[in-house]
């Protein structure tokens, strides 16, 4: 998003939504296990609007014109919420939410290719290279952590602790990796450009003047703010189905049309300061929920009988790891909100 809105978009506002986010839906939320933050679909969705306002040579006014995109966006979430339109989400099948899940995953991986392929482009073939190992190794460092917690490796804390923190811990340690001194640290891997902490990362005030946008392009923005209002309908309620799916014992009900308005706010306050607009993670909604879970481990036996020798059966030893009971509260998602700022 950065390399490709001009630099308009970089690391702090990325920070700065997500933690407005996070604090918003965990202390004002209806369910706040639901996970809110940047998507890679806020993503591509900002600059493909950057590239029509270059492709109209009115990229000087994609500050404005995103702005009013948001608030558009924000009055149509709440006209949704008040006429109870995620109503319809009850039609909504693990079948559906599955297909958005694996359409999100491939997003995810077409992305992270063309990062590694960008590496090449501005860096030396040896960084590219490098880029491309770091990003292998740490998919399977971090697909090895999450597979620990099925296993009867260690104690039950450790196991839950490496399946839970399997991100963290694979992105410093390989964070780290690249500057381990010598050849490696010489390689210069591309770093992610940051800026002064608390700032805008491009040189402008936290207000964005959307008043200065001329009246045509006021009207141009409803429509597209009419559909990233259906692409958050989606994603959104979509990531809160998963933050609550039938594999989670889950006892307080959920709230989806006062999350949509509240959705509604976060896009509308988030336009007015220059900012990519949250909504639920899909992979991270459930992932929360998950690690929220207390998992019980029993075992179960069966009998296998040979029928050249049905006297004397064969005890099988299975384990099976059975969720019990779902942590619920808002304690988690504020915390994250705190730790980002």
């Amino acid at each position: 998003m950065t390399r490709q809105t001009g630099g308009y978009f970089g690391v702090n506002e990325a920070l700065f939504a997500s933690a407005l986010a996070a604090i918003v839906f965990s202390t004002l939320g209806a369910q706040p296990l639901t996970i809110v933050g940047i998507t890679g679909l806020i993503s591509l969705f900002n600059y493909t609007i950057y590239a029509i306002a270059e492709r109209q040579h009115v990229a000087h006014l994609y500050p404005q014109f995103i702005c009013w995109v948001s608030i558009w966006a924000a009055v149509t979430h709440w006209i949704a919420s008040l006429g109870n339109l995620c109503d319809y989400m009850r039609y909504i099948t693990d079948f559906s939410s599955n297909c958005f899940g694996a359409y999100v995953g491939i997003i995810y991986m077409i992305k992270g290719v063309e990062e590694l392929i960008d590496e090449f482009a501005i860096s030396t073939p040896a960084a590219g290279f490098l880029g491309i190992v770091v990003a292998l190794c740490y998919w399977f460092t971090v697909y090895g952590l999450e597979l620990t917690g099925g296993t009867i490796l260690f104690s039950p804390v450790l196991r839950k602790v490496l399946s839970d923190y399997a991100y963290p811990i694979a992105t410093i340690s390989w964070t780290g990796f690249v500057h381990i001194p010598g050849t490696l640290k010489r390689v210069d891997v591309p770093r992610l450009p940051v800026t002064r902490a608390f700032h805008p990362t491009v040189d402008r005030s936290w207000i964005v003047p959307f008043w200065d946008l001329p009246a045509k392009w006021v009207f141009v923005a409803l429509p597209i703010g009419i559909l990233l209002t259906m692409l958050f309908y989606y994603d959104h309620n979509v990531s809160s189905l998963s933050a609550q799916a039938k594999q989670f014992p889950l006892k307080k009900p959920a709230g989806f049309h006062w999350d949509f308005f509240l959705l509604g706010c976060t896009s509308f306050t988030s336009g007015i300061l220059g900012l990519p607009l949250p909504n639920g993670l899909v992979p991270q909604a459930p992932v929360h929920t998950d690690a929220c879970t207390d998992y019980k481990d029993h075992l179960t036996i069966t009998y296998l009988t040979s029928p050249s020798d049905p006297s004397n059966p064969i005890e099988i030893h299975e384990k099976v790891v059975v969720p019990e009971d779902v942590k619920e509260q808002r304690v988690s998602h504020f915390l994250m909100g705190l730790g980002i700022v």
